[in-house]
């Protein structure tokens, strides 16, 4: 009996965490500065305190948070082997089309 797996669900949820990651990376300047007016800047005006300094905490804090979006990305485990898809033990490869460790594609739905 040859039964195919189907790894559509697996694939939407590699394609959602690079979304992600992309969006957070791609939004950092618009999304600081945005950030910093709508926050920062009615703070500094209540407290007293200069602007900048709710500048550095929020590109901090943006820069945690793609950093974290990267490595959901990152570590997505392959719908096969269940390894880590663009990772082996010492070599990474972000831009990879098949899994480092089985070969399966990005986008196969059976073995």
């Amino acid at each position: 009996m040859n039964i195919k797996a189907d790894y559509s669900a697996a694939w939407r949820d590699l394609k959602k965490r690079r979304l992600i990651a992309w969006g957070m990376f791609l939004g950092f300047v618009p999304g600081v500065f945005a950030t910093f007016f709508l926050i920062g800047l009615p703070l500094s005006f209540l407290s007293g305190i200069r602007p900048d300094y709710f500048l550095y905490p929020i590109a901090l804090s943006w820069m945690l948070v793609i950093w974290t979006a990267a490595q959901r990305a990152i570590t997505f485990p392959c719908p096969r082997c269940q390894q880590r898809f663009f990772a082996a033990r010492w070599y990474y490869n972000g831009f990879a089309r098949s899994c480092v460790h089985c070969k399966l594609r990005i986008g196969a739905n059976s073995n």
